[in-house]
């Protein structure tokens, strides 16, 4: 089950997909998959579904933002967008 530490963003990606948003440190990251430490705890990230671009050179510690869908399995997130705040670039 998720941690606290999400905002539901309202609405639905698709049928059954709760959107939320995910703020706070990165833990880990691989290729595929990162671990965000929120106020509430750590929350598992799917990085499949987005743009490289947009967390290529993250690094743990880094403060991040990542829009995406509950997962299936209510496991993780699944991000579809991801931004740094104070980077300069505006959220998606």
């Amino acid at each position: 089950m998720l941690a606290a530490g999400i905002v539901a963003l309202g609405g639905h990606a698709s049928e059954g997909q709760e959107r939320v948003r995910v703020d706070g440190t990165v833990q880990w990251i691989g290729a595929a998959a990162m671990q965000v430490m929120t106020f509430g705890g750590s929350v598992a990230v799917d990085l499949r579904q987005a743009d490289q671009g947009e967390y290529r050179g993250l690094r743990a510690g880094e403060r991040v933002i990542v829009d995406g869908v509950v997962a299936a399995d209510r496991r993780s997130v699944v991000a579809y967008a991801i931004w740094r705040p104070g980077s300069g670039v505006e959220s998606p």
